[in-house]
């Protein structure tokens, strides 16, 4: 291989290749158990990403992780419940606040992951922003990381590596682990500002069209969040651009009504395509290795299990990592069961929830999800 001057030619317990929830969750996990760990983000800094939900049942996750203070801050909205339209025309409002923990929050992402990231540098692990992983070499006791960074190919050697690189599996997929689809969903994003908010309640809005669905949230700058998804195979070319896309938000119920006066709002960003398909790898763990997150396991957006699934994922996966390192060899093992146990059962949760909604069984979109079946996973 070929040799390079390494400015960073050090030695680390775990490294982490991705900066997003998942990836920061596992590197806090392993700090308070005493593994500092080096996590490589590919983006120069924090970013605006679809999924803002932060469901109430996260929160206890959250206060044990300390991260409670991070959501009691005036970047977030609370969420007070789910408004939807879903399996008949008439919209449906189901509260938080029967739940232990009355709400949820729709988060501002750029200012949640800012935080998160700086709270791992504080606990002493450290952080590479515009790092790019390039590859990889296991010697059965050591990797050798090859990264771009500052410019240079640079050398990181470690113990173990965590793959938290989102649905892209970056490093799952250079070492040759394959992944399994069980659909084609992509949704359709755009964000639009706004100047009255009043009459718009703190709810995440879901409505069912013939076609797919739409996603609304308001966000705590006085943006509008919308995202429409469907199939990537299944989109009208025309929604990517704005007229198409505010024509077909013309035709929803409850979605249009969140916007004053029923206006095309004068400043919007533009629209977006982002991949929603679930899907999962066949193998989340190797010899000195697993995946986090989307990477191992990555859910339908109907689920609302996005950001409360990374942190969860990176918990109990930074768990695992130190008894690992410890010379628990099986907790990788434990890792795998407990996480296929959690896809496997959403499985069978997103197949309930699309059979609710019989009224367009004729499109293609609804028909191919009343005819497979997800409870059929055979994981490698």
């Amino acid at each position: 291989m070929e040799k390079y001057n390494c400015s960073i030619p050090q030695f680390t317990e775990v490294v982490i290749i991705g900066g997003g929830p998942a990836g920061a969750a596992t590197a806090l996990t392993l700090g308070a158990k005493g593994f500092p760990s080096l996590v490589l983000e590919a983006a120069s800094v924090a970013n605006t990403k679809i999924g803002e939900i932060l469901t109430p049942n996260m929160t206890p996750l959250l206060r044990k992780m300390g991260l409670e203070k991070l959501i009691n801050t005036c970047a977030h909205l609370p969420c007070y419940g789910n408004r939807f339209v879903w399996g008949n025309s008439q919209p449906v409002d189901k509260l938080f606040i029967t739940q232990t923990n009355s709400n949820g929050w729709h988060l501002n992402r750029t200012d949640f992951e800012q935080k998160l990231s700086q709270i791992v540098i504080d606990q002493g692990s450290k952080w590479l922003w515009n790092c790019k992983f390039i590859e990889a070499y296991y010697n059965n006791t050591e990797w050798e990381v090859w990264l771009k960074y500052q410019g240079k190919k640079q050398l990181i050697k470690a113990s173990f590596l965590v793959d938290a690189t989102g649905r892209t599996a970056k490093f799952a997929r250079y070492i040759g682990i394959k992944r399994k689809y069980y659909d084609r969903l992509a949704g359709l994003a755009c964000y639009f500002s706004l100047e009255e908010i009043g009459h718009i309640p703190h709810f995440t809005n879901i409505e069912a069209v013939s076609n797919g669905w739409w996603y609304a949230a308001l966000l705590s700058d006085n943006r509008l969040v919308t995202v429409f998804m469907t199939d990537a195979d299944l989109f009208d070319k025309s929604m990517q651009q704005i007229e198409g896309y505010w024509q077909k938000l013309q035709e929803t119920q409850i979605i249009k009504a969140l916007f004053p006066r029923y206006s095309l709002p004068t400043s919007y960003e533009g629209i977006t395509v982002k991949p929603a398909q679930t899907s999962c790898l066949m193998s989340p763990v190797g010899e000195g290795w697993l995946a986090v997150g989307d990477a191992a396991f990555a859910y339908d957006p109907i689920s609302s299990y996005g950001i409360g699934s990374a942190l969860g994922s990176g918990y109990y996966a930074g768990n695992a990592i130190a008894d690992y390192l410890r010379g628990c060899k099986e907790a990788q093992l434990a890792y795998r069961m407990v996480t296929e146990r959690a896809f496997f059962q959403y499985l069978h949760m997103l197949r309930y929830q699309y059979l609710q909604e019989e009224r367009w069984l004729e499109s293609p979109f609804w028909r191919r999800r009343h005819q497979i079946d997800f409870a059929l996973t055979h994981f490698g």
